[in-house]
């Protein structure tokens, strides 16, 4: 089994595609290792569309990247800082190339592509829905949409969402996700998943939150935070989801590694962070609109090193 298997959320076609061309670029690239590559490149016809599809991408991004000068020495060293680079740039690229029947509703990449609205990296969008409402999508969210004549339901896939409702007592606005529902009939309410856990909050107005043998009131104002088993009222460490609308993280008490999870929407290319730098805990306010200043701004107040290369990957460690 390649490596390039274990690449997460990606096909195993692709994600072997992404160790070939990383192993090719490494400058040790033999005799034989060439007959491993044109066997594996023949034995299914899924591996030649992969491999088709990822050079395809990436020459219109690793290439430019390469004819500027600090990218050309760094590209041309061989050594497994390298091939480590190259994986990395290559998975972000990569997943690009999904094909029609991977973005099918329920697909596994359906979020991302095949959802009725989506947004990109570090994009928030407004969408006009048919009845007169209105969704607000964080960068990297997607929705699927199911409006009848008897209802109005909004299913957030991933990322989150912020609805200004139209009031229509005969047809309930349904905002769903994987562990609940809220109901409201107008006003406003805000939904986010993030890594496992979310956050519901009315806005305006009134709504029901609705979860498996439970329902909850809500007004302006308040929220409950999903901590992977249940939901409760927002603790007093969190991160105010309300936040992002305004092109703000704000963090209350939280680990790095959290507050990192919720730039990675706004940043191109891959935040990694130590598991010594994920730990430390820190509290502010920062710029989702650039992820480089809220990086900088971190580093001015926790003990840490951060390492951009090519602007493909940027590393965080414990200084």
């Amino acid at each position: 089994m390649l490596p390039g298997q274990a690449v997460s959320g990606l096909p195993p076609a692709v994600a072997q595609a992404i160790e070939w061309y990383a192993r090719r670029g490494s400058g040790a690239f033999d005799g034989p290792a060439q007959s491993q590559f044109e066997h594996w490149l023949n034995a299914d016809p899924s591996h030649r569309d992969a491999w088709h599809g990822l050079t395809r991408q990436l020459d219109r991004t690793l290439v430019p990247l390469a004819q500027q000068q600090g990218s050309r020495q760094a590209l041309s060293a061989v050594n497994h800082s390298r091939r480590r680079l190259l994986r990395g740039a290559l998975a972000v690229g990569a997943v690009t190339m999904g094909t029609p029947l991977l973005t099918l509703r329920g697909g596994p990449l359906h979020e991302r592509w095949g959802a009725d609205l989506r947004t990109t990296t570090a994009e928030r969008r407004r969408f006009t829905l048919e009845d007169g409402s209105s969704l607000l999508l964080n960068a990297r969210s997607a929705v699927d949409l199911n409006f009848s004549p008897a209802h109005r339901t909004v299913q957030l896939l991933r990322g989150a969402v912020q609805a200004r409702v139209h009031n229509d007592p005969t047809r309930p606005f349904v905002l769903q996700c994987p562990w609940g529902e809220a109901r409201l009939n107008g006003g406003r309410c805000l939904l986010s998943l993030q890594a496992g856990t979310g956050q519901v909050w009315a806005l305006e107005g009134e709504m029901e939150w609705r979860t498996p043998g439970t329902r909850q009131r809500l007004v302006a104002g308040q929220g409950l935070g999903f901590d992977g088993q249940a939901w409760q009222p927002i603790a007093q460490g969190y991160i105010d989801e309300r936040a992002w609308a305004h092109g703000l993280l704000e963090v209350h008490d939280q680990t790095l590694g959290q507050v990192i999870d919720h730039l990675r929407p706004y940043h191109a290319g891959l935040l990694h962070v130590s598991a010594s730098a994920a730990a430390l805990r820190i509290s502010g306010v920062f710029n989702l609109d650039d992820s480089r200043q809220a990086l900088a701004a971190l580093k001015d107040v926790l003990p840490l090193a951060v390492v951009s290369y090519l602007g493909l990957w940027t590393r965080i460690d414990h200084a």
